[in-house]
């Protein structure tokens, strides 16, 4: 009998097909049933090669071997994943096996992991794909039924090969370009490298700010307030109120206009991570996985999106899928109610021509039949968030009334703003699930006088409608009062507005139509943020659920030694416009590779060192502790942290299987804090096989041969 293979990204969304499809006898790395096979690839299973696989005197780091630019390039099977490949690739070659279905997540990187298991394994078998945005039972069943040739993904998967292997060549050249010109480690990348500029700029925008004094004149009139903004001399601003005391303010303008605000689009992956780390402290990463593990549990709808808009068939669905999100958000005491839109509300949401590969985050209608409190507490909140936006969007806008009146009085110009709410539509859910939010946040830290960081003091200021009156109005100056203020500087970035900053990145140099504007994608934003943390180019600061992205030292020396076209928002956005064209078939793959190819070739050509960079990066490796196996110093090298004893064998590897299978990284400072303490605390870890996040301490302990081992609390997992 002939069966399908079916090949997923991730063993959960395996198991969620095969329930659907009847596959339900297991396997070692598969099940199977119905006449489906279906297997799973954990993640990447195919990596490219590193440069020591072309050429053995790659091993050594020279200028004079640079450019490295692969003829034909190699991939490997990584240690870890080997016994899954080998599995796939047996299923693959067996004869009973006709067809295969590739139902890896439904976007770029997608199709890559896919294609490069596909090929490697030298499978010449005809495939079909799946593309769903939601793991719900009854939309597996319509993906299945509309499986697409695979041929019809070719340009995405052309598009996904560039943006790897561009990123290898430029990676891997300009990293050893750097770091053997400055002697230390320094990564670079096409995404890494001007992100971390805009943090520098921030930083050095903020060291060079020189606060001002600036005075505000206010008017205490019969039921307003009057002011005049930003006098610069205080002797000025006191000469004003003065002369204004007891005096009369004339009206010279007023103007009384009905506004509306319309309801937030629904979320994008930028924007929910945007929101959850203003509102819950998340960093974008925690709220990525968050989303993808309630995307794998069939709660929302697929997570790595850049779109805010449905699709035209999905208009009919959106009023059950609202009032169940309603019911989520606690938005009602009684079930039976409905949830009451505008007849133009859905019409808001609906537009396929603003649809790239996958339509807005929303709740699944399976989310209504979930047990809330069952939820681990982040994903919960991530599934309220999501749910609150969709009420908020199918909701009315707010309609208000906006009074603004200018006064004259002792010659000089002050006004006044009244507004008069008329109708609070969607702001009423807001405020309401914002007053829930600080009920909850004061809850679980017993402490009533904090403000939550997701209230701004905008959101909680109430104006007062302003009195009546006309031009040439008099009224009497009750007081008139001083007050100094000073400038502030910019803010430090935060997870939120370094995202929205990427986002942005370029914008101005984008044509008016590009799909996706900015540096990266939704779904990459998240891990260079937290690769420049572990790198040791930014660090987190800030008590509290704000935390700030601060440059490190070796941060800002590298982006001060980085040439512009390395850290320049407009090319790096325009390599994405570019990757997104060939996906639309209006550019070529050959033609993006050769500019890669030329760029880094002309940089390792004509790149000459920063003058005093001794100054910059001096030379010779940092310590980061001694040795615990013989006590000399351990340093950074470009693959581990290892003692300078040549004699020792003692280090602690970057790629640390260990690490990765708790989903961590080694870095620089879980690196200082194993060799300072011998463990270290981390939070949000990750069990594939419970499939849920937990908080360990991992201690670190030497073999009789000298070989690192670690272990986890007891009963933590």
């Amino acid at each position: 009998m002939e069966q399908t293979l079916v090949i997923t990204e991730k063993p959960s969304v395996a198991q969620n097909i095969a329930k659907v499809l009847g596959a339900y006898k297991r396997h070692d790395g598969y099940l199977s049933g119905n006449g489906w096979v279906i297997s799973w690839c954990v993640g990447h299973l195919v990596e490219l090669a590193e440069p020591e696989a072309y050429d053995s005197t790659y091993k050594k780091w020279a200028r004079e071997d640079l450019p490295i630019l692969p003829s034909k390039w190699k991939y490997n099977v990584s240690t870890a994943t080997k016994k899954q490949f080998t599995v796939i690739k047996k299923l693959m070659a067996k004869d009973d096996i006709s067809d295969l279905v590739c139902a890896t997540d439904a976007g770029r990187e997608g199709e890559l992991i896919f294609r490069l298991v596909y090929y490697l394994c030298g499978c010449k078998k005809p495939f079909s794909r799946l593309w769903i945005s939601s793991m719900e039972d009854a939309a597996i069943r319509d993906g299945f039924k509309n499986l697409r040739p695979g041929s019809e993904y070719d340009r995405l998967f052309e598009a996904a090969l560039c943006r790897e292997r561009a990123d290898w060549i430029v990676g891997i050249n300009a990293t050893r370009l750097f770091s053997v010109l400055y002697g230390k480690t320094l990564h670079v990348g096409r995404v890494l490298s001007p992100t971390l500029a805009m943090a520098v700029v921030r930083e050095a925008e903020i060291a060079a700010f020189v606060q001002e004094s600036f005075y505000t004149v206010g008017l205490t009139l019969p039921g307003m307030k009057a002011t005049i903004k930003r006098l610069k001399g205080k002797e000025v601003a006191l000469h004003l109120a003065n002369e204004c005391a007891d005096s009369t303010a004339t009206v010279t303008k007023y103007v009384c206009k009905e506004k509306s605000e319309k309801p937030p689009a629904l979320y994008d992956l930028t924007t929910l991570q945007r929101d959850a780390n203003r509102q819950l402290g998340y960093t974008a990463q925690q709220t990525l996985d968050y989303a993808q593990v309630l995307y794998e549990k069939k709660i929302i709808t697929y997570p790595r999106t850049d779109s805010r808009y449905l699709t035209d068939d999905m208009e009919e669905m959106v009023p059950g899928l609202a009032s169940m999100a309603a019911r989520i958000a606690g938005l009602y005491d009684d079930e039976d109610d409905e949830f009451d839109e505008e007849d133009d509300s859905i019409s808001r949401l609906i537009d396929s021509s603003k649809v790239s590969d996958h339509h807005a985050i929303i709740p699944t209608m399976s989310a209504g039949e979930e047990e809330l409190s069952a939820l681990p507490s982040g994903e919960r909140e991530i599934l309220q968030l999501i749910a609150v936006r969709l009420a908020e969007a199918v909701a009315g806008p707010c309609r208000y009334e906006e009074v603004k009146a200018e006064f004259e009085c002792s010659g000089m110009p002050f006004a006044s703003k009244g507004k008069t709410i008329l109708e609070e539509g969607w702001k009423a859910i807001e405020k309401e699930e914002n007053e829930a939010r600080q009920r909850r946040s004061r809850s679980k830290r017993g402490n009533s006088n904090n403000n939550h960081p997701g209230i701004s003091e905008k959101e909680s200021e109430v104006s007062a409608p302003l009195p009546l009156m006309e031009i040439g109005d008099r009224f009497p100056v009750k007081s008139a009062d001083v007050k100094e203020g000073k400038t502030k500087p910019k803010p430090h970035y935060t997870e939120d507005t370094l995202l929205s900053a990427m986002e942005r990145a370029g914008a101005e140099d984008m044509p008016d139509d590009a799909e996706r504007k900015g540096i990266g994608t939704p779904a990459t934003r998240a891990g260079v943020i937290e690769r420049l943390v572990t790198r040791g180019f930014l660090s987190r600061a800030g008590n509290g659920k704000t935390k700030y992205l601060i440059p490190t030292e070796k941060g800002t020396a590298l982006i001060t030694v980085l040439p512009e076209q390395l850290q320049s928002p407009s090319m790096t956005a325009d390599w994405e416009e570019k990757l997104l064209a060939i996906e639309r078939g209006e550019y070529s793959p050959e033609e993006f590779m050769d500019g890669i190819a030329a760029m880094i070739t002309d940089l390792v050509e004509t790149y000459e060192p920063a003058k005093d960079s001794s100054v910059i990066l001096p030379a010779g490796r940092e310590s980061l502790g001694k040795c615990p196996a013989c006590g000399a110093d351990v340093v950074e090298y470009p693959k581990s942290y290892s003692c300078t004893n040549r004699q020792c064998k003692f280090a602690l590897w970057k790629e640390n299987r260990y690490f990765e299978s708790i989903g961590k990284q080694m870095d620089e400072k879980t690196a200082r804090q194993l060799l300072k303490n011998g463990n270290i605390r981390l939070k949000h870890c990750y069990s594939r096989r419970k499939d849920k996040y937990f908080d360990t301490t991992v201690s670190m302990a030497l073999d009789p041969d000298g070989k690192v081992q670690f272990r986890m609390g007891k009963g933590e997992k």
